[in-house]
């Protein structure tokens, strides 16, 4: 017999063995005791508070780094697509009105005009209404919901001046000045706040529904309050008791504990 045959010979053998090999079936007693075993080591070992663990690391870190981590938690949840697309449509509308508009001055109330809406649409869309799921996580999260939601306010508002007032130069030209800055500064905030608050307060359709009525009031009206270039008559004292409005209309949110916002 050939080494090959005698190799095919063991290999059979063996299969046999194994294929009339059957597990010997446990006894009731060893099922007990397996199940008391198992019962036993849960009882010595405590169970993770995952929440504490988190509290605890949180507690350990900086003030900075509380700071920075909120941001950073609030940025990555509603996505950097949004932010620069928001960041995108700003320059475009820019440059559009400045390759359009001879006149400054027309230019900049046009330009004012849609930077403000779009501040709109971007309150509107960062506090849009969220699935199930995302509303536990929120809830769950270490930071309590009023600094999360100011943390995405300041995002939203933070974004739109630190574009809207260099391009405020871009579309005024040679004639730009620091009351320039501040026509442009006061509307982009007044509608942001006026948006939030109402979002915050009454939900994102009626919220919305008032933020865009007084954009067209301004928009479509003759008399226009919100939207005054610096030639203009009182426009530093409309834009003092604008802004101040817009702080009064901020400092109610502090009032309310939790976001109780109507999205049907």
């Amino acid at each position: 017999m050939s080494e090959n045959q005698e190799l095919s010979k063991t290999e059979k053998e063996w299969k046999t063995h194994f294929e009339r090999f059957t597990a010997p079936e446990p006894t009731r007693e060893m099922t007990l005791d397996l199940i008391q075993r198992i019962k036993n080591i849960e009882e010595n070992e405590s169970p993770v508070d995952l929440r504490l663990e988190l509290e605890m690391t949180q507690h350990s870190l900086s003030t900075k780094s509380k700071i920075v981590n909120m941001f950073l938690s609030q940025w990555n949840f509603y996505g950097m697509t949004s932010w620069l697309l928001t960041g995108l449509l700003m320059i475009a509308i820019t440059f559009t009105i400045s390759e359009n508009y001879g006149d400054a001055i027309t230019g900049f109330a046009s330009w004012i005009k849609w930077i403000t809406l779009l501040v709109i649409a971007a309150i509107g869309y960062s506090f849009r209404s969220k699935n199930e799921g995302n509303e536990i996580i929120e809830t769950l999260s270490y930071y309590p919901m009023i600094q999360q939601i100011f943390t995405r306010f300041m995002i939203v508002m933070g974004f739109q001046l630190v574009l809207a007032l260099p391009l405020c130069f871009v579309v005024v030209g040679k004639e730009s000045t620091i009351l320039y800055l501040v026509s442009s500064f006061i509307p982009v905030f007044f509608f942001g706040v006026i948006g939030f608050a109402a979002i915050f307060w009454l939900g994102q359709k009626i919220g919305l529904s008032i933020a865009l009525v007084i954009w067209f009031s301004q928009v479509l009206l003759k008399k226009k309050l919100l939207f005054l270039a610096p030639s203009d008559d009182y426009f530093l004292v409309v834009n003092g008791i604008i802004l101040s409005i817009s702080i009064l209309i901020l400092s109610s949110v502090l009032f309310k504990r939790r976001f109780p916002v109507n999205v049907e």
